[in-house]
This record gives C-alpha cells, structure tokens and sequence, in this order.
C-alpha cells in the first residue's frame, strides 16, 4: 500500500511539532503540579531548538556512520534537548523550589498555540491530499 503522507514534509514537520509540543506540555503540567513540592526544580526544553533539530534532522538524506575508531558517535535518538540556562528561572524560593506560575503559564499559553498551529497546517495539508484523492477516483 502506498503511503500519500510519509513523502510529504510538512505533515511530518507538523507531526514533529505536535509531538513536541505534547511533550513539553507534560513538562509544564508536571512543573505546575509541583508547584509547592520543596526541593522540586523545574524541568523544561528549548521546543524551537528541538524543533529545529528534527526538522534538519528530517531534512538531511543520509545518517551518520562511524566508518573510523577514532570518529565521534552521532545521535541518532530523538531525545529532547537539555533545558539550557536561559530556560532556567531566575529566582528560587526558600524552599528550593524554583517552580514560577506566571512563566510556566506563559510556556503553557505559547506551547498550546504552537501544537494548535501545528495542528492546522497539517489539517490543511490532508484536505489537499483529500482532494486530490476525491479528484483522481472521480475520473
């Protein structure tokens, strides 16, 4: 059977970024759920950085190959990026808690716009398929 979505890159960088998004709105829940947990440290990742990792990663046309001992193992995983010091609050609690709900909010309010628009473009994009699919079975 002939698959009309895998060769298509703006449903698979859609795909992507709705994976993303789901995964850094686990993060942000799981950081709002903690939010008076002392000692607790909020957790996160750069979802632009990992989402444009993925998309070159979709874009490059072969994988690394450790051809030599003395090369350098590539990462082939799809692990998220680690959260970088920009990402980090800036202020903790007495506690140790460092959990701040107006920021984890504001990821949340950016997050879900991110995956709603996602979400768009590749409904846009499996309506064209849809038509031409309607299109070519009605001639």
């Amino acid at each position: 059977m002939f698959d009309l979505t895998s060769g298509n890159r703006m449903i698979q960088a859609m795909d992507q970024g709705l994976t993303l998004a789901s995964k850094r709105q686990a993060f942000i829940a799981s950081n709002l759920a903690n939010l008076d947990t002392p000692g607790y440290r909020t957790k996160d990742f750069s979802f632009e950085g990992a989402l444009k990792s993925a998309i070159e990663g979709q874009n490059s046309p072969t994988s690394l190959a450790k051809t030599h001992p003395m090369h350098l193992q590539g990462s082939t995983s799809s692990s998220l990026p680690a959260s970088t010091d920009a990402l980090k609050p800036s202020a903790e609690r007495n506690d140790g808690n460092d959990v701040n709900l107006d920021r984890e909010n504001m990821l949340m309010a950016r997050t879900q716009t991110a995956y709603q628009t996602a979400s768009t473009f590749m409904q846009v994009e499996l309506r064209k398929l849809y038509l031409l699919i309607r299109e070519a079975s009605a001639h």
